[in-house]
């Protein structure tokens, strides 16, 4: 395998860098690589760096460490774009929350749909297509692989605007497959799955564990007499227990006959009955990640890795498997090592809809099963049931038209996104609540003649 030069944009992340180095270091293909950390932040940046030296001795690594404020001396003849970032910070993401905390929409993340992922949208869109711009003059044939929220809207804008490659990688899909083979006391690889949709609201259409259908094994446990409990005595229930945070999951697969693909924190924000009022939120036994959450996962991660430059903690490391066929969304070095024709990697994959998901539009993001190896990515044939269509479809639509909001500046386009999102309380709640998020993050948005 030829030596790679790979950047990750957002180096200096305390919540990213350090699984992704591990990640990548721990791949053993990818010794004699050259890897770069990109910030515009050098403080942070410049910490993170100290940290993949770490790992470099650790892990007695040939992979190289570079740091850089530089985009253009970054992008310069690189092989992969890895992109972990959030334009703003805890700041914006405060907006995202609060703001629509006014307006009676309680979200449980606020990254990808909803008022917070569209003030979020609005925000990166721009910052994305300047990525892919810069990709298409400084390395023209890399592949972006984003893990960056909003993942659909913000993979669509490379695809739709540039002549960029990109994919999006996010492991929510492989998690909750693991979290139900364990449930039955399986392997993942023991687990055959068709899923369909977009990130963060795709559906398990088809699951087997063991040859078994999973569905008619969940009923046969009781999976009924669990949903009709109360949030506490379903959380402390010896058999279903360890289900909690699918559990509204649950729900909407008894109603619509698909199992939601992504735990509740995240499918919850594509239904209105879930979200609106803390006293719904508390009725389903809804987990939301606030700002101080946030501020916190922040100091920790940074905290854990002045421990390890200090000695005052042992930093670890494992070898990521090298098993052909493995399912591991987390493991992007397999990832890189399969696109360049290193092994045969089944995934979940985000990516251009090339007839995948023949109900959504082409082009668009769409979230399924493929394949990745060294001629591309190719999706598994992945129809999505006819009563899930009005769920995931006006989604696709609503994300083109905020895309296209963020890059024309278009206050009419954004506020026809906002006005048609299901999680509204009402009508009239939609200019108001737009003008205040868009205030909140006029330093982020200049194309907006605010």
């Amino acid at each position: 395998m030829p030596n790679l030069k790979i950047v990750l944009v957002g180096g200096g992340s305390f919540s990213w860098t350090y699984g992704v180095l591990g990640n990548l270091v721990g791949n053993r293909r990818l010794d004699g690589s050259t890897i770069v950390l990109h910030d515009l932040n050098p403080e942070p940046l410049g910490l993170m760096h100290g940290l993949a030296l770490k790992y470099k001795d650790v892990a007695s690594t040939s992979i190289r460490f570079e740091q850089t404020t530089d985009q253009a001396a970054a992008f310069d003849g690189a092989d992969y774009i890895l992109v972990t970032i959030s334009t703003g910070g805890l700041r914006t993401m405060r907006a995202d929350l609060e703001i629509p905390e006014k307006y009676g929409v309680f979200h449980t993340v606020g990254d990808t749909v909803g008022p917070g992922g569209l003030s979020r949208s609005l925000r990166n869109v721009p910052v994305f297509l300047k990525l892919g711009q810069a990709m298409e003059k400084r390395c023209p044939d890399a592949w972006m692989l984003n893990l960056s929220n909003p993942l659909s809207a913000l993979t669509r804008v490379i695809t739709k605007e540039t002549g960029a490659k990109a994919l999006g990688l996010c492991h929510g899909v492989v998690g909750v497959a693991r979290a139900y083979a364990e449930f039955f006391g399986a392997s993942l690889q023991d687990c055959h799955y068709v899923n369909a949709g977009i990130d963060h609201c795709s559906w398990f259409t088809t699951f087997i564990v063991n040859g078994k259908c999973m569905q008619k094994l969940l009923i046969d446990r009781g999976v009924d007499k669990w949903l009709a409990k109360s949030p506490e005595e379903a959380q402390k229930d010896p058999v279903f227990g360890k289900l909690f945070s699918f559990r509204c999951g649950f729900m909407l697969w008894r109603q619509f006959g698909a199992l939601p693909a992504i735990g509740d924190r995240h499918i919850t924000e594509f239904f209105p009955t879930f979200l609106r009022g803390m006293d719904n939120v508390k009725k389903y036994g809804l987990v939301r990640t606030t700002i101080p959450d946030r501020e916190q996962y922040y100091k920790d991660g940074r905290a854990r890795v002045e421990r390890v430059l200090s000695g005052e903690d042992t930093l670890e490391f494992r070898e990521a498997s090298d098993v052909v066929g493995e399912r591991q969304s987390d493991d992007i070095g397999a990832w890189i090592i399969a696109l360049e024709g290193g092994r045969v990697l089944d995934d979940n994959l985000n990516a251009p809809n090339l007839g995948q998901v023949a109900q959504l539009p082409p082009g668009a993001i769409v979230e399924t099963r493929g394949v990745l190896d060294g001629a591309g990515y190719h999706p598994l044939a992945s129809p999505l049931p006819e009563q899930l269509i009005p769920v995931v479809l006006p989604h696709v639509v609503r994300e083109d038209l905020t895309v296209e909001a963020a890059l024309e500046g278009s206050f009419e386009k954004a506020l026809a996104a906002m006005a048609s999102d299901p999680l509204l309380n009402g009508a009239e709640t939609a200019r108001p609540m737009l003008e205040e998020l868009l205030a909140a993050n006029k330093d982020w948005l200049p194309q907006f003649k605010l």
